[in-house]
């Protein structure tokens, strides 16, 4: 089964905002919808995805999103 990584980028998306945490969602959106490409995308997704890790702002579930999310780029970007 492959990981579909701008869905689960649109769900952690949707998790933070329901944590009131527009600012860190709205820069997952935006990654997706400037990125020319694919690889552009995935690295502006890592670089958002791993400040929202480091904030320790966010709930342990979406911080775990986060972190599947973050990993699985890893891999796709080696």
């Amino acid at each position: 089964m492959s990981f579909d990584h701008y869905a689960e980028a649109t769900r952690l998306a949707e998790e933070l905002r329901k944590e009131h945490l527009d600012c860190f969602a709205d820069t997952i959106i935006d990654s997706m919808e400037a990125g020319a490409t694919g690889t552009e995308i995935f690295m502006a997704l890592r670089w958002n995805i791993g400040r929202i890790i480091k904030s320790d702002k966010c709930s342990n579930i979406t911080l775990g999103i986060a972190q599947k999310i973050f990993d699985e780029l890893d891999k796709s970007l080696q």
